[in-house]
């Protein structure tokens, strides 16, 4: 028995030192390194080679990988995919019989990685061309934290990271690594990026919990985003309990900038354009939804608040947006068209530009590109309470609430409603189609009950004016700036007061009367009667017309005649009084008003040297009749 167990051990010492020795050889033999070279590559999909291949075997085994490289695909620019200097790490074996992997230790030293996306989308990264590997990166692809390799210390040095997509003009390169946090055993990820998108510089800074981190139950993994695009500041930060669904967050987010219409490059959000802003609010996720909640906006000079979700299992992606505001100031609406609020402060520098040089021009419409394609990215339904408008003593708008719906490139809005001083609204929808490279906009509105005084506010002539106007606005045209809209125009404006009043010393500085116009400056201004007052201005590919434009007083009729070209922003047009009643001192003249429409020339047509007596036999016209016309003729 005894010889027969050393047999059996001599056996076994010898087997275990041929195995041994065979393993010696199988792990420092050519032969294995191409082993690995060959299942790398038909894991990436990409050849794969390694310098070399170390083992150190045990319960729990040393790997050491020099020389890793793995090439990139044929229409990617960069000369490899990945490079790395050498891969070090641990692995314990029990735990893979159960589907766990466990690395104690991860090193990475000087990792190289490019990533870059094609013109049709595709990604260098992508295992497409390699089922095996596509099917295993989705069995491995973590579905929350807890599913995470467990790695216990992972070191990253001079890690380097590149990102290139020709498309979307965007350039990134930076470095990657893990670093001591301000406690000793804190370990952090960084990552910082550096480049250009469409022109613009782009940076951004990662600083996040290490990978340890993910696997911790305990306690949440903390992250800090800090992203600069141009004007454009984005910073998120905060904790989240799953960061792979997103779960338990508790995210700070704040963007900054300009105009807001700028961020759609960084985000893809087509936001609208906008004075100076800064928003702020929390940002959560449900499955498939991002929001946006709790969120105070500061616009120019106006406030507002309100949630944003962005619903991402909807393609194309659908934003919702339900916002209120307690104090909207309405030229912070100007950028929407183009336009630059009035004021010299709290504006962009390419709104204060654009101002410049609309005055020096003496244009009335900005010739500045919205942009509408960006509409096409994503469908839309937003809706706005302005309950406190903040309106020029012009415009008496005290409110203003709409919704938005955008479908594929085409946006409505309706119902689009101003409450206007004294109880008067402006309601109907406006129409933006962008389904094309030359949208169409549109615009259908009715004026109800508009208190004429209130548009005086702040001047001479509010007290002596009174007067409700009814009105109605069809109009529609082409382009991609508001200038290119306003010179294709077609449709009409029509307005109509039927009795008030007006400033007596308006109506005589326009009649001509010049002696009443004298005694008023000298006595004060009164008030005269007004029986009707109509106008009706028709659009015709961007020229128009007036038709049918009177004012009727006791005193006289005023007539308004000519046209103006909204192509060259020009007007030419007279106002031409007839009198009712004898009038020792008139000029037989007209006031011609010629030049800009943003700044047109006023002048006297004289017929006669001298004013001249005239005895009017002008007749009161008639308004209901005209009204009635105006207000519904298409």
């Amino acid at each position: 028995m005894v010889r027969i167990l050393a047999w059996s051990a001599g056996i076994l010492a010898t087997l275990v030192v041929i195995a041994a020795g065979a393993l010696y050889f199988l792990v420092t033999s050519q032969w294995l390194r191409d082993q690995v070279e060959g299942h790398a590559s038909d894991y990436t999909g990409r050849k794969t080679t390694v310098a070399k291949v170390t083992f150190d075997w045990g319960a729990t085994t040393s790997v050491r990988l020099d020389g890793v490289e793995v090439a990139n695909t044929e229409w990617g620019k960069a000369p490899h995919m990945l490079k790395v200097e050498q891969i070090d790490f641990d692995i314990r074996l029990w735990p893979l019989l159960k589907g766990d992997i466990v690395l104690p230790r991860l090193v990475l030293r000087k990792p190289d990685i490019q990533v870059e996306v094609g013109d049709k989308e595709q990604l260098n990264w992508s295992m497409g061309e390699a089922p095996v590997a596509t099917g295993a990166a989705k069995a491995l692809e973590p579905d929350n934290r807890y599913e995470t390799p467990l790695i216990g210390r992972l070191e990253i040095t001079d890690g380097k990271l590149g990102y290139r997509d020709s498309k979307r003009k965007l350039e990134l390169d930076g470095t990657v690594s893990s670093a001591t946090g301000k406690a000793a055993d804190q370990v952090q990820a960084e990552l910082q990026l550096k480049g250009k998108l469409e022109g613009q510089p782009l940076s951004l800074q990662f600083v996040g919990g290490s990978v340890l981190a993910l696997r911790d139950t305990e306690q949440p993994y903390p992250l800090d985003v800090d992203i600069v695009f141009g004007a454009t500041k984005l910073k998120a930060k905060g904790t989240v309990h799953d960061p792979f669904k997103w779960t338990g967050a508790d995210v700070d987010l704040t963007l900054s900038g300009p105009n807001l219409s700028e961020i759609y490059p960084l985000l893809g959000i087509p936001g609208p354009p906008t004075p100076p802003y800064v928003i702020s609010g929390k940002l959560e996720r449900d499955p498939g939804v991002w929001k946006f909640v709790k969120s105070r906006w500061r616009v120019g000079e106006s406030d507002l608040t309100g949630e944003v979700m962005i619903d991402e299992r909807r393609k194309p992606e659908f934003l919702t947006a339900k916002l209120v505001s307690q104090k909207l100031v309405f030229e912070d609406l100007a950028p929407l068209v183009g336009a630059a609020p009035a004021r010299k402060t709290n504006v962009s520098a390419k709104q204060a530009q654009t101002q410049r040089q609309l005055e020096a021009s003496g244009a009335l419409f900005p010739d500045v590109p919205l942009h509408t394609e960006k509409l096409r990215a994503m469908n839309m339904d937003v809706t706005l309470d302005a309950r406190r408008v903040l309106a020029p003593p012009w415009l008496p708008v005290q409110s203003l609430a709409f919704r938005v719906l955008i479908q594929d490139g085409n946006a409505i809005v309706k119902p689009l409603t101003l409450q206007v001083l004294g109880g008067g609204t402006i309601a109907g929808e406006l129409g933006i189609d962008a389904r094309s490279d030359n949208p169409r906009v549109r615009a259908a509105l009715g004026l109800t009950n508009l208190e004429l005084k209130n548009f005086f506010r702040e001047s001479r002539y509010f007290d002596a004016t009174q007067g409700k106007v009814q009105g109605r606005v069809v109009l529609a045209g082409n382009g991609r700036s508001l200038a290119q809209v306003m010179g294709s125009a077609d449709g009409h404006m029509a307005f109509a007061l039927g009795g008030g009043s007006v400033s007596s010393l308006m109506v005589s500085l326009a009649g001509l009367q010049i002696f009443d116009a004298l005694i008023l400056y000298v006595t004060g201004d009164n008030r005269i009667p007004i029986k009707c007052a109509i106008g009706r201005l028709n659009f015709q590919h961007g020229n128009v017309a007036f038709d049918r434009t009177l004012l009727d007083t006791q005193k006289s009729v005023l007539y308004v005649k000519g046209q103006a070209s909204l192509q060259s922003q020009a007007i030419k047009a007279e106002v031409d009084a007839a009198p009712k009643s004898f009038d020792l001192l008139d000029l037989h003249g007209t006031v011609a008003i010629e030049g800009k429409l943003r700044e047109p020339r006023i002048s006297l047509g004289r017929v006669f040297p001298l004013p001249t007596p005239v005895f009017g036999n002008a007749k009161d016209v008639p308004c209901a009749d005209l009204t009635r016309q105006l207000l519904t003729a298409q």
